[in-house]
């Protein structure tokens, strides 16, 4: 089987996540090919869309219907729901006409969060982990807790701190005014989270993606995480808590391994050329 994934160039998640799927499916005899631009000039079984508001994959959705190659879109969030100062709210009216559009044309729609099941029909299926580079590293210890993520709203997170302890904060989020204990730190580009991560012993956030691609690096590295993860989640989960649980990187592991999504990734993938 040869599957052809699609995504922006600058989605440097993305190429991490189909890297991590190339990795795995090779050895289950499925061959992975990552492409930036939409162009089909080969033949593929499957074409494996992420993200449906790029011009990659909407050209690559055209052509795989031309050909008649199963095509799955796979959302990562913000294609779906897009987060502001009242949390996450529907994206602008013309980016969900296309997005709909996509979703009803292709032969399956994957959601890398679960939260997402609340604004979209899909199968939800976890991002996997490279745990090789997010691990528990040989680093002091702050005694600080970060706080990571996109964080929108004052009126909820304040309510998560302590005057007596100290923080700091990397927000790709609103501006916002902090308290004195909260120190902004600069952004930390992909390449440098493992060692960001381990120099911290907790993490609060991304408050309104609790499940987020961060958390779970972060957790891989052994960090205690909380993101108000609404318990109604749990199911996927084995009916454990991310914010509870007392190993993270065991949780990772076993919820968010590469090989453990490949696995699902494999019955989707025979599920669609049966």
């Amino acid at each position: 089987m040869k599957v052809l994934h699609v995504c922006s160039e600058k989605a440097v998640p993305m190429h991490n996540i189909i890297d991590l799927y190339g990795k795995e499916l090779s050895s289950l005899g499925i061959e992975v090919v990552k492409d930036t631009t939409g162009s089909i000039d080969q033949d593929y079984d499957i074409i494996h869309g992420h993200y449906a508001l790029t011009r990659p994959v909407l050209k690559a959705f055209f052509k795989a219907r031309a050909k008649r190659i199963p095509f799955i879109i796979h959302h990562h969030g913000s294609d779906i729901r897009r987060i502001d100062d009242r949390g996450a709210v529907p994206i602008l009216p013309h980016h969900r006409a296309i997005c709909s559009a996509v979703r009803r044309g292709a032969d399956m729609a994957l959601l890398s969060t679960p939260d997402l099941l609340e604004w979209v029909n899909g199968f939800y299926i976890p991002n996997p982990v490279d745990l090789d580079r997010f691990k528990p590293m040989n680093i002091e210890k702050t005694h600080r807790t970060l706080l990571f993520g996109r964080f929108a709203s004052r009126e909820l997170l304040l309510p998560l701190l302590d005057k007596d302890k100290e923080y700091d904060m990397l927000n790709w989020g609103v501006d916002m005014k902090l308290p004195k204990n909260v120190r902004k730190i600069p952004f930390q580009p992909n390449e440098r989270l493992p060692d960001l991560f381990n120099r911290y012993e907790k993490m609060i956030g991304p408050l309104t993606d609790p499940v987020s691609l961060g958390r779970l690096e972060a957790m891989a590295c052994g960090l205690k995480t909380y993101t108000d993860f609404p318990k109604k989640y749990t199911v996927f989960y084995g009916f454990e808590d991310p914010d509870e649980v007392d190993d993270p990187r065991r949780f990772v592991q076993k919820y968010h391994s590469p090989k453990a999504v490949a696995d699902i990734l494999v019955s989707v993938y025979k599920e669609l050329i049966r």
